[in-house]
């Protein structure tokens, strides 16, 4: 093989590590020469320099500069290149005519100390762009600039692509690589090529052929233009596309191939088969008939039966028009890859394409592909059967239908809503005990009454925290036949205690207030806040104070003040006829001061 590498400081060792091992600054330079070497000497050796994806060149307009796509490429050192962003290139340096390249380099950076010269922590990559009359040395083709009056043409076809360097034991470069921006579809090997199996070729042979470069083997001729007929002295002649070959030579026997005639055949019968077997008769139209072009079998020639069908092979289509002298229309068309078009002459991209109304009586069966519509056009059944029978079948025991006054679908096993993602939102299980499940965090809403005839289950997970929001009036009916209803604190496990809450809320500032209103605990005991009424005030001297319906609230004293001296002085609540309570008193003979507060405890009147 070649010799493509320096091997005297090629890194043939590499670190052992074990654990409470002193690592050294030459063992991490050793490490990270050992892989770079071998990952260097592996491009080398095994690519050859060139762009291995993207930076392509594009000219800004209006502005004496190009764009670099971002992408990668590997010089002749072995070295990847990459280029990381776009970049915008304008630094031609007053050259008119050159070449656009990329380099690879790299530089220190990050210094961890302003005073130590050789303390930079980072290497890092930064490839050079430039613009040169030629290429420099282990640089790579990006384009071919001539700039005439700051108009930049540019010429990617000198653009090289990388490739595969296959080994040899000797220094003639042999490489596999594609014919760049010129013909991107072209592989082009360096070297010989040596096939041991088939070689399959759907495209043109081109180059010189010749044969004195064929010394021994069957001589299987095939597209072989420049191939003489004196080359040929005897066997089997298979001929196919050698267009110098005289008909002199051709006298008797079979030709296996292909035969071109430029001239005009004759003959009253004329039967291409496989064998010697008469197959089949062509016959052409009298002249003047425009109507009639090609029969098959006018005399029964094969005793098979007149008119026993005819087949064709075409290249740049068939096509079939009916009508009479210059009014004719096309009736049936094959174009060249096979799709065929009933009532037009252009099939387009469809295998089949019918232009008018079809009529269909039996089954239809679309084995591979889809059925599609225009978004403007409808499935429209004609009839108005009122059965359950499914209008559209998915497959057995699934799909659509429609009886006297409902549209329904069937499913046998789940109903799945999914969003464009294929994402589950909402599923109803057809089994007996099935439910409906919908998933997600939104909300959802009914814009009419919700009966529910079975359980309502809202969270029923332990340690839940959802909520049911309801705004209105919220009715509790009688549970059974018990004449009462009822509200239940439950856990379904029987094992834990589980007592009853209300809360009230407050308007805040920034936020709600709520406030633990009542507590009825798992015993029954109710703990929490009971309404009270404002204090009612009563002066000795003044008229008694009305305060709460006694149906309502309950009065009580909660504050008196004065002296009593024994004069008759009285402090007291009291339920009138007309049923409020009242506070009063009497002053008493002393003239003593006396002041009296009392509240209302209960609901508010």
């Amino acid at each position: 093989m070649a010799k493509t590498n320096d091997f005297t400081n090629f890194a043939a060792e590499r670190p052992n590590y074990f654990p409470g091992q002193y690592l050294l600054e030459d063992d991490f330079e050793l490490q990270h020469k050992y892989l770079s070497d071998r990952q260097r000497y592996h491009n080398q050796s095994l690519h050859i320099s060139g762009i291995m994806e993207g930076l392509e060149v594009t000219v800004i307009h209006d502005a004496k500069s190009v764009q670099i796509k971002s992408g990668s490429a590997i010089n002749s050192s072995g070295d990847l290149i990459i280029l990381k962003e776009n970049i915008t290139f304008s630094d031609f340096k007053n050259l008119t005519d050159g070449v656009l390249y990329i380099q690879y380099a790299q530089e220190k950076q990050v210094q961890q100390q302003k005073d130590v010269p050789d303390s930079y922590t980072r290497w890092i990559e930064k490839p050079i762009l430039g613009f040169a009359t030629t290429l420099p040395e282990n640089s790579v083709y990006l384009a071919k600039l001539t700039i005439v009056q700051n108009t930049i043409t540019l010429d990617a076809n000198v653009r090289e692509y990388s490739g595969l360097s296959l080994p040899n034991s000797n220094s003639k470069a042999l490489t596999l690589r594609s014919g760049g921006n010129a013909t991107p579809n072209l592989a082009v090997l360096t070297g010989s090529l040596k096939i041991d199996g088939d070689l399959t070729v759907a495209g043109t042979i081109s180059g010189t052929i010749d044969t004195k470069n064929i010394a021994s083997g069957i001589l299987s001729i095939d597209r072989i233009p420049n191939l003489s007929a004196d080359k040929i002295t005897s066997g089997i002649l298979n001929v196919d596309r050698i267009p110098n070959l005289s008909a002199n030579k051709i006298t008797s026997g079979t030709i296996v191939g292909d035969l071109t005639v430029n001239g005009n055949i004759t003959g009253k019968n004329l039967s291409l088969a496989a064998d010697s077997s008469k197959r089949g008769a062509l016959f052409l139209a009298a002249i003047g008939d425009y109507n009639h072009v090609l029969y098959n079998n006018l005399s029964n020639i094969d005793n098979e039966g007149a008119w026993d069908g005819t087949k064709w092979n075409v290249y740049n289509g068939l096509n079939i028009r009916v009508g009479s002298n210059n009014s004719k229309s096309t009736a049936f068309y094959i174009n060249n890859t096979g799709n065929v078009a009933i009532g037009i002459n252009n099939p387009g991209d469809y295998k089949l394409n019918v232009q008018g109304n079809q009529f269909l009586k039996g089954s239809l069966t679309v084995q591979e592909g889809k059925i599609s519509l225009d978004g403007s056009q409808q499935i429209v059944f004609s009839d108005t059967g009122t059965t359950n029978q499914l209008k559209l079948q998915f497959w057995s025991g699934y799909g659509l239908g429609v009886n006297g006054s409902t549209l329904f679908y069937t499913a046998n096993g789940n109903h799945s809503w999914r969003d464009n993602q294929n994402i589950e939102r909402m599923l109803l299980s057809t089994a007996v005990d099935g439910g409906l499940t919908v998933k997600g965090t939104g909300n959802s809403s009914f814009g009419g009454n919700l009966t529910v005839t079975g359980s309502l289950s809202v969270g029923v997970s332990v340690g839940s925290t959802t909520n049911i929001d309801l705004s209105g009036h919220v009715q509790l009916k009688e549970y059974g036949q018990q004449n009462i209803a009822f509200l239940q604190a439950r856990d379904d496990s029987s094992n834990r205690d589980i007592g009853l809450r209300i809360r009230t809320q407050m308007k805040g500032n920034t936020q709600k207030t709520l406030v633990e209103a009542v507590t009825i605990t798992p015993s029954g005991e109710i703990q929490g806040k009971i309404w009270y009424s404002d204090e009612y005030v009563w002066n000795n001297g003044q008229p008694e104070v009305k305060m709460g319906h006694s149906s309502k609230c309950v009065a009580f004293l909660t504050y008196v003040q004065g002296k009593f001296a024994g004069g008759g002085e009285q402090v007291f609540t009291y339920i009138k006829s007309d049923g409020y309570w009242y506070l009063g008193g009497n002053q008493g003979s002393a003239g003593a001061g006396v002041v009296a507060k009392a509240r209302c405890i209960g609901s508010p009147s």
